[in-house]
């Protein structure tokens, strides 16, 4: 047992000691340094819409998601271009009141105010078309299409009725 004692007493370590310094350390100095410019090629520049369309199709960016994109995109074009970057491409109002685009205007998404005509046009009506063949004088047959609204469509387009008596 004293053995153990002792064999227990000489395996222990000497507990680290407390320095306390009344000096402080140095002050680090943090040295900022510049991110490098990126490098884009000259079709980048001339054309910044296509680039980003370019960047952030679905083949190129795979699992990111198009918003990850386009803000990556952006700042890397606003860090290159400056002011010349167009209005519609600047990032910090990337995002603000976009809607998808449409194929007249070519772009994926159109960004900025919101043309009048967009904010109040009613909804698509839905209808119900039919084809019937019918013969020409000459012998020929053709197609004569007939449509109608949907049903419920029609009530839909004057609004909420109530029934309050014998109509």
């Amino acid at each position: 047992m004293t053995t153990a004692l002792l064999f227990a007493l000489v395996l222990q370590q000497a507990a680290p000691g407390v320095v306390w310094s009344d000096d402080p350390p140095a002050p680090v100095e943090e040295v900022a340094v510049a991110a490098p410019v990126p490098v884009l090629p000259a079709h980048a520049l001339a054309d910044p819409y296509g680039w980003e369309r370019s960047q952030c199709s679905p083949f190129i960016r795979k699992d990111e998601p198009l918003e990850h994109c386009q803000a990556r995109v952006r700042v890397t074009l606003a860090a290159v271009m400056g002011d010349r970057l167009p209005d519609g491409l600047r990032p910090s109002a990337a995002m603000e009141n976009c809607t998808p685009g449409t194929a007249a205007n070519g772009y994926a998404m159109q960004c900025g105010p919101r043309p009048v005509a967009a904010l109040g046009a009613p909804p698509p009506q839905e209808k119900i078309c039919d084809s019937r063949p019918q013969r020409t004088p000459s012998g020929a047959i053709a197609f004569n299409s007939e449509c109608r609204p949907a049903p419920g469509e029609a009530r839909a387009q004057d609004g909420l009725r109530i029934r309050l008596g014998g109509d």
